[in-house]
């Protein structure tokens, strides 16, 4: 927090950094979390949730540990409110992509996809996965240049030996 008041009687205004107490829901998610209690961490999400204004970040990572839990269609819920509570949340429609993809919304999955890249191009995962949905759907021509671009990224990869087989199986094609 931080105060123009630093108890002088002065004009100029000063400004001190007050510190404040740690979020105990916040702390008690995280360790939840960490202990393996996904339940009890999400729950202290929702508190959360109630206590304060809607924040991009904790629908985020209630969509996080919703899709750990197998519960996929709320999770991609807590995405969505994580997107539009900020429209730059580039994880979140990462995430969001992945999601659309398990349930069988593939065009919304590519649209999720394509706006995590409009707003950071470099983002190897990204290049990935919307090169594989669109090379599972037929679309070849369209994944080339992302698996392309995935392996300048990441040419390290685990994944790189399958994007450069399915480039290869694109030019043969």
């Amino acid at each position: 927090v931080l105060s123009i008041w630093d108890g002088s009687s002065g004009d100029e205004a000063e400004f001190e950094v007050i510190t404040t107490e740690s979020d105990d829901l916040l702390q008690a998610a995280y360790e939840s979390e960490d202990e393996g209690d996904l339940e009890t961490a999400i729950d202290c999400y929702h508190a959360i949730l109630a206590r304060d204004e809607p924040r991009a970040e904790i629908h985020f990572q209630l969509g996080e540990l919703l899709y750990r839990i197998d519960e996929v269609i709320a999770a991609r819920e807590r995405y969505y409110s994580a997107i539009e509570l900020d429209p730059d949340y580039v994880e979140a429609r990462a995430s969001l992509g992945c999601v659309l993809v398990e349930t069988g919304q593939i065009d919304l999955a590519i649209a999720a996809f394509r706006g995590a890249l409009s707003l950071y191009e470099d983002y190897a995962d990204v290049h990935y996965n919307l090169a594989r949905v669109l090379d599972d759907s037929g679309r070849e021509i369209e994944s080339k240049y992302h698996w392309q671009r995935f392996l300048q990224l990441s040419p390290d990869s685990p994944w790189a030996e399958e994007a450069i087989a399915r480039l290869h199986s694109i030019e043969q094609s």
